[in-house]
């Protein structure tokens, strides 16, 4: 990796470039047998000052290598570029053009194309984006010139309010694949008050796909509460999937179901070093079982030095998998250049899942600055549940971060 970016040619003499590296090994067996190392890297870094102050160039991606058993079918090697793009940054009025691959978040849209994004505000409080491009979609085998745009208008006023309308489609071979709008909102009606949300419709369903909002209160200065409520409907959200591991799959989803979530969180601060929580969350399914999700966290932390907390959480659902109590403790230690944390998590069911009353993890994390670009780190898992008699994992990492520019090297 360090002789990659010694080699890296400076654009010019004013650039500057920034960015890391992670460097990942991780040994594990499968539940078939096979015995798994595979070695990933992830890159990024962005190149600023690119010929003039307002053009950069932005880049990430990962490759992995299985250094014994295949991980993923035939395949010993595979990699990806997840964005690649020059921005074009305007002087006033938060003016920006990204070209390439592109990273998009806007409403609805949360998307990867090779294309083009540019956003820009308008008098009035007014703001716009847009985007055109073919879409990046992972394992899902869709054949044909594909298309997607969209954009987002959007409303604010200084600290009352943002609203936001958007608009996304996908088009394969000139016939419409998916079609979606959305509102977003964040509102500051009064002080200590903010509410957060978005509803998305699915036009080739006709019908609501998400209503997700949250309610956040701060009565006091130390204390904050935060109400969550989401309904969610199966068949008009997993419809428009981009990614294999969001696809529909019948056998695991009945696309009949629908979900409402409703849940409340309660942090105080007793100190600036003790933090006590409360929490509850309700599942409730048109279809499958319901659960109710709740318990409490004791949380101890200074900064720069280390924390520690506990958390005791009971899960009582419909059926015997979600009838448990959930216990976990853990602590982190900072010295010097190194830190090491300890996790660990005990369930204890209700009644017997696979033969097995309980399951046990426990993770040690260890990692050290060998100077202030480079971290070296190894995790060690444990685990024994009723899906495995006995999971090891090992994680080793290497992190480098760097940053270079007119005519300095690494």
């Amino acid at each position: 990796m360090i002789s990659f970016l010694t080699a890296f040619p400076l654009i010019s003499s004013a650039a500057n470039v920034t960015g890391k590296s992670r460097t990942y090994v991780q040994s594990r067996e499968t539940a078939g047998g096979s015995n798994l190392l595979p070695l990933y890297e992830y890159l990024n870094f962005s190149v600023q000052n690119l010929g003039s102050e307002t053009i950069s160039l932005h880049f990430g991606g990962w490759g992995r290598y299985d250094l014994m058993d295949k991980s993923f079918g035939d395949d010993n090697y595979r990699s990806e570029v997840q964005y690649l793009y020059l921005s074009f940054r305007g002087e006033t009025g938060n003016t920006i053009v990204n070209l390439g691959r592109i990273m998009v978040f806007e409403g609805v849209a949360a998307e990867r194309a090779d294309g083009i994004y540019a956003r820009t505000d308008l008098p009035g409080n007014f703001g716009v984006s847009a985007y055109y491009g073919a879409p990046v979609e992972t394992g899902i085998g869709r054949l044909g010139s594909n298309s997607v745009y969209g954009g987002r208008l959007s409303h604010q006023s200084a600290d009352i309010y943002q609203i936001g309308v958007s608009y996304l489609k996908e088009e394969r071979d000139n016939s419409e694949l998916r079609e979606e709008e959305g509102i977003d909102l964040w509102l500051h009606p009064i002080n200590k008050v903010d509410i957060v949300g978005k509803s998305v419709y699915n036009s080739d369903t006709s019908g609501w796909r998400e209503h997700t909002y949250n309610l956040i209160l701060s009565p006091i200065e130390k204390l904050r509460l935060t109400t969550e409520a989401s309904w969610i409907n199966y068949e008009d959200y997993f419809t428009g999937a981009t990614l294999s591991a969001f696809s529909f799959q019948p056998s695991a989803l009945n696309r009949r179901e629908r979900v409402f979530i409703l849940g409340e969180d309660a942090a105080l601060s007793l100190s600036d070093t003790v933090k006590v929580s409360v929490d509850y969350k309700e599942y409730n399914y048109v279809i499958a079982s319901g659960a109710r999700y709740y318990g409490g966290a004791l949380k101890y932390a200074v900064a720069e030095a280390g924390e520690a907390g506990l958390t005791i959480h009971r899960m009582d659902g419909d059926t015997d998998r979600h009838k448990y109590m959930e216990y976990r403790i853990y602590g982190l230690k900072k010295i010097n250049k190194m830190d090491i944390a300890l996790d660990l998590m005990a369930v204890s069911y209700d009644s017997p899942i696979s033969g097995e009353d309980n399951a046990y993890s426990a993770s040690m994390i260890a990692g050290y600055n060998l100077t202030e670009k480079l971290r070296m780190g190894a995790d060690i898992m444990y685990g024994k549940n009723p899906d495995f008699d006995e999971d090891v994992r090992v994680f080793f990492k290497a992190i480098y971060s760097f940053d270079f520019g007119s005519g300095e090297g690494v």
